[in-house]
């Protein structure tokens, strides 16, 4: 038996979205470096070019691994719903159990 759940995350709370803003903070702080160039020394702006290119790969890549795991979580949820749900389920005995007695 296979379930299949239509929009069960969120749009506005994807990982997705979350990669997309950052690569928004690194097109802002791109324009910023453009404008600063003016004042800073050629050694200066080889630096923020770099580091900002290192920024925009990092997110590139986060973007790829995020889609791959979220992909593999999906299939697995959806071959073993039940032994998933077992599993979230023991794991959040296991959790409250810990709290609680790290509260006493």
């Amino acid at each position: 038996m296979e379930l299949y759940y239509k929009d069960l995350i969120s749009k506005e709370a994807s990982l997705e979205k979350l990669v997309d803003d950052l690569m928004l903070v690194v097109q802002g702080a791109d324009e910023f470096a453009q404008t600063a160039a003016a004042s800073l020394g050629e050694f200066e702006k080889q630096g923020i070019t770099s580091r900002l290119e290192q920024l925009k790969a990092k997110c590139l890549r986060l973007r790829e691994y995020a889609m791959t795991g979220a992909l593999a979580a999906d299939k697995t949820v959806r071959r073993y719903p039940y032994s998933t749900a077992g599993f979230a389920f023991a794991v959040g005995l296991l959790a409250s159990w810990y709290l609680c007695r790290k509260r006493k």
